[in-house]
Order: C-alpha cells, then sequence, then structure tokens
C-alpha cells in the first residue's frame, strides 16, 4: 500500500517512519497469546479460510506478492483502508521495506489461497507517530488478508545481474544439473520488448555454451528450475549481449523436458550411454533375471538408418545372452514404459540378428527404445529349496553357453 494509494492514511509503504520504534504502547493488550514459532511476539495470527492441501509451499523475502486485505483499527473496527473496496489486488515485495513490518513477516506465513487475519502491535504497525487522520498514534491494528499469488523471486548471482523470476510453477522434484541435456523454449527481448532471438524445442546440454553470451545466466536459472517450469530472467548487459545490446535483455524459458543420462556400459568407460526421453512407472528397472518386452524403435549411426534393420519387439530373460550386450545392459536399467536413447561407440556390442543388424559398419550406434513390460524373476530369499536348485541349474547353463 503506497502513499499514493491512500494518501489520507500516510501508506504502508513509509518505513522510513518506522525506526525508532519498539517500546511503545498498545491500545489494547496483546493479552496471554503465545504466537507460532515463525511469527514474533506483536504479530497474532488468525487463520480464517485454510489454503488447499496441495498449496503447502510460502513466499519468501525478494518474491512479490499479491493480496486483498481490509485494515481496521482494534479499538473500535473502524475500517480505514481496504483493497476489495476499491476492487484491485495489491501487490509489494516481500522483505523489502515497502510495507509496514507486520506485513513483511505475516505474509511470508501464508499458503496460496489462505485468508488469515493479523492482529499487529504498533512496534509492527505505525508506532508511536500513528499515520493521520485514520491511525491514531499507538494503536493496534487488524487486517484480513487473502494470498492469492506470488513471483518468486531470485537474484542468481548475488550481484544484481540476472534476476529470475517465477512465472509458472513446474513439477516434481528433479533440477537439471551441469552436464544434462534439456528441451527448452527460449525468447529474449529489450527492454522495449523487441524480439532478439527466439529458439522453440531445443535441446541444450548445460555448461555446454551453445547459447553464446546467455549461456551463463541460462544455465544458472536451469539448474534452479522443475520440468513445465515457466522463468522470466532480466538481464543486464554484462550477463546478455554486452554492448552489442545496452541496456541487457530479459530472457523467457520454458523447461519442457529433462533428459536422464547414464553411462551404462560394463568398463563405464562411456562407450554406452542411455538417455531417458520419458520416465517409466514406479522405481523398479528390469535388472538380471528379469523377463521383459523390449521394442526397438529405430537404429542410426546418428543420422542415417543402418542397412537391413527392421524394428522388432523382443521377449528375453535379461542376463540370458539372448540378445546383444547392448540390449541386456539397457534392459537391465530400465522402467516399465520408460524410453530411452541408446548411444553406443562399439558397434559390436549392439550387433543382433533378430533386428537385422548381424553385422555393422558404422561407427556409431544409436537405438530408440521403449519397455513395454517386464516381470521380475522371484528372489532367492522367497524360493523353495527346490527352485533354488533350478534357478542354479539354469544359471550355470547360461554360464555355460556365453
Amino acid at each position: 500500500m503506497s502513499d499514493d494509494e491512500v494518501p489520507d492514511v500516510g501508506g504502508m509503504g513509509d518505513m522510513g517512519d518506522m525506526g525508532g520504534m519498539g517500546d511503545s504502547g498498545s491500545d489494547d493488550d496483546m493479552g496471554d497469546y503465545n504466537p507460532p514459532p515463525e511469527l514474533p511476539e506483536g504479530v497474532m495470527k488468525e487463520i480464517i479460510k485454510e489454503a488447499d492441501s496441495s498449496n503447502w509451499k510460502k513466499p519468501k523475502d525478494g518474491d512479490e506478492v499479491f493480496v486483498h486485505y481490509v485494515g481496521t483499527l482494534e479499538s473500535d473496527g473502524s475500517e480505514f483502508d481496504s483493497s476489495r473496496s476499491r476492487g484491485e489486488e495489491f501487490s509489494f515485495v516481500l522483505g523489502q521495506g515497502m510495507v509496514i513490518k507486520g506485513w513483511d513477516v505475516g505474509v511470508k506465513t501464508m499458503k496460496k489461497g489462505e485468508l488469515a487475519k493479523f492482529t499487529l502491535a504498533p512496534e509492527y504497525a505505525y508506532g508511536e507517530q500513528g499515520s493521520p487522520p485514520k491511525i491514531p498514534a499507538n494503536a493496534t491494528l487488524v487486517f484480513e488478508i487473502e494470498l492469492f499469488r506470488w513471483v518468486s523471486k531470485s537474484d542468481l548471482f548475488q550481484d544484481g545481474g540476472v534476476i529470475k523470476a517465477e512465472v509458472q510453477e513446474g513439477s516434481g522434484w528433479k533440477n537439471p544439473k551441469d552436464g544434462d541435456e534439456v528441451k527448452l523454449t527460449l525468447k529474449a527481448t529489450t527492454k522495449d520488448g523487441t524480439t532478439i532471438e527466439e529458439k522453440t524445442g531445443l535441446e541444450y546440454s548445460l555448461g555446454s555454451g551453445t547459447l553464446g553470451p546467455l549461456s551463463k545466466a541460462v544455465d544458472k536459472a536451469l539448474q534452479g528450475m522443475k520440468k513445465g517450469e515457466v522463468a522470466e530472467l532480466t538481464c543486464t548487459e554484462e550477463y546478455a549481449y554486452g554492448s552489442e545490446k545496452p541496456g541487457g535483455a530479459t530472457v523467457t524459458l520454458t523447461l519442457e523436458q529433462m533428459y536422464e543420462t547414464k553411462d551404462i556400459s560394463y568398463g563405464k568407460d562411456n562407450t554406452l550411454i542411455k538417455k531417458t526421453i520419458a520416465e517409466g512407472e514406479g522405481w523398479d528397472t528390469a535388472k538380471d533375471t528379469a523377463k521383459v518386452t523390449l521394442k526397438v524403435e529405430a537404429a542410426t549411426d546418428g543420422a542415417s538408418a543402418l542397412p537391413g534393420f527392421s524394428s522388432q519387439v523382443l521377449e528375453f530373460n535379461v542376463g540370458n545372452g539372448e540378445v546383444c550386450d547392448a540390449l541386456e545392459f539397457a534392459a537391465a536399467d530400465m522402467k516399465k514404459r520408460e524410453k530411452a536413447i541408446l548411444t553406443c561407440s562399439r558397434p559390436s556390442i549392439c550387433a543382433e540378428e533378430k533386428l537385422g543388424l548381424k553385422t555393422i559398419s558404422a561407427e556409431k550406434v544409436v537405438l530408440t527404445l521403449e519397455m513395454q513390460d517386464f516381470e521380475k524373476a522371484k528372489e532367492t530369499h522367497s524360493m523353495s529349496e527346490e527352485e533354488k536348485v533350478e534357478f542354479g541349474a539354469a544359471q550355470k547353463e547360461v554360464g555355460s553357453n556365453l
């Protein structure tokens, strides 16, 4: 609430007058109220309407919050200000001294959709001087505040060079890290809104530097983003296009997909890399001894289809040597319904007659796989003695055939 919005009250935004207050008296005792740990004495909170159970997050300092409020004097209940009466939401940035102290500490305890009543002692409101003519000196104030939403903002490099604002919340818990591959949409504009560049559905590796002067800011932002999140980066020219585009740039990022990459080669020498392009179900992977149904959709040398390849759905027992090593290693590490790109720099372990690939002349093989289903074998600790003997004999036979 700025002075312009409530000129006759003196304004919630005049924090300069709040200095020196501390032991001021109150027009009414706050009673024996014990505030929750997150609130100081002098700020009493009563929740009128709980937030939806799915809304568990709370805003933090630096976030821009959007609220409605009604302010009254505790002494006589008279209303001195209301955004609802004006029909416009009120917004401010938490922790920046834009509002009275009670608001800064109180709103940080709220969740999206929550409606709460805050009773603020004078030292958390307008103190000894009040805000004439409507708010007398040493007045205890009551505010009903409804929190609609907030825009999370972060100073990525702690120098004001890149301010990240969360425009749309993502889902899940994973964040990409340096070296990970992602799919994103990027739009960079000047301060007046002129488009500098725009990329849609771009596959990008963090740390690759392929986004040129924007790489540093984009990499830092992506490491704090989740799938589906939309963020706006306000960049100074040092983190954007330099003197080529004076005044900096605004970069809008959408993180569409994250690709988990993993070295699944036997020797962990990066000769067999699995990139997950569609997450599977649950946590379990097939592992050895599972009976799997694996679809091999495509086989290329990284650019062109391999001669003789035929897409197939293969059924086999992992670890039994029924298919080539590349498929064995990949299947053991995949979840149900997972789709993955398998990149192999040792083509010999990808030779598979069932796919029309008895011999491979390419220097690299790229396979597109989908784990349609798998059935895990019974754990040995749950087998009967007879089943254990049969299992051991079967494994011995597999070993002799490899």
